[in-house]
Formats: C-alpha cells, structure tokens, sequence
C-alpha cells in the first residue's frame, strides 16, 4: 500500500519523529522482543488484523544492506519476504501486519538492524482510537496517540 492511500484510513502517521512527539501524546515503553511479539499480537487481536499495518523499508534497501537484514533471519523468513515483495518497491511501503511480518519486525527492532513502525486503525464501532509505535534503539517503542480533547 502507498502511503497516500494509508493517510485516508483513521491512523496516526508522520514522517518525522518530532512531529510526533510535539503533535500527539505519547508514552515510552521497553519491550524485549519476546515482550514486543506478545504486546503487537494483542493489539492485532483487538484492533483486529484488517486494522494493523506496519513500514517495512526492507524492500527499498540496497543488495548490501539486504544481505546484512538477512542475516538475522531465518531461511523461512526470507522466503516469506520474497512472497510479500510489492512491484513498486519504492511506493509500497505500507504492508498489512501479518504473524510472519510480526515476528521479523520485531527481531529486526530488538537487533536494531532494521526499524519498523506498527499502525493500529481506529475503530469506531470497537471504540479504538488510532495509535503508532515506532521501532527505536535499545529495545524501545513510542507510543503515539491523539490527545482526548
């Protein structure tokens, strides 16, 4: 999916981290990868799986870079990639967050070898409001929400 068409959704998405810390509130939590895998699996659960995304820039990377990601994962991760390759490698960047897609997210996170973010879709008939966590150093998660007023 293109990130235009991800902004039409109810989610809460930015380019730049400081706009996220100055336009949305927000919350820091650590999260081991084994905590981060079981954290994002109840969210999709309640959001729902039609209502979680995540960026994944691993396709825009260079045969080098490429490589190096690789060798954190496992044979069945790669080839599980290899099946969600978009054909627009430099628009799609946007992908439904599925359990594969989950689990390499967050043992790239925890490794710090790759960041994603994770999109959570509002949901009015659930009550859900949007929210995003963004990948970052030393086993960290931002939380960003909307503020309430």
């Amino acid at each position: 999916m293109t990130v235009e068409d991800f902004k039409k959704k109810d989610v809460i998405y930015f380019e730049k981290i400081q706009t996220g810390l100055s336009d949305y509130n927000h919350v820091s939590l650590k999260l081991t990868e084994k905590a981060a895998a079981k954290h994002f699996r109840e969210l999709m659960e309640k959001y729902g799986t039609e209502n979680a995304y995540t960026d994944f820039y691993y396709f825009r990377l260079d045969e080098d870079a490429r490589e190096e990601v690789e060798s954190e994962l496992t044979v069945m991760d790669i080839d599980y990639l290899r099946e969600i390759q978009p054909e627009d490698v430099e628009d799609e960047i946007i992908f439904p967050l599925t359990e594969p897609l989950l689990q390499i997210i967050v043992k790239l996170n925890a490794s710090e070898m790759l960041f994603s973010t994770l999109y959570f879709q509002g949901s009015k008939e659930k009550g859900l409001t949007p929210s995003s966590w963004w990948g970052n150093y030393e086993q960290e998660y931002i939380c960003f929400r909307r503020s309430r007023t």
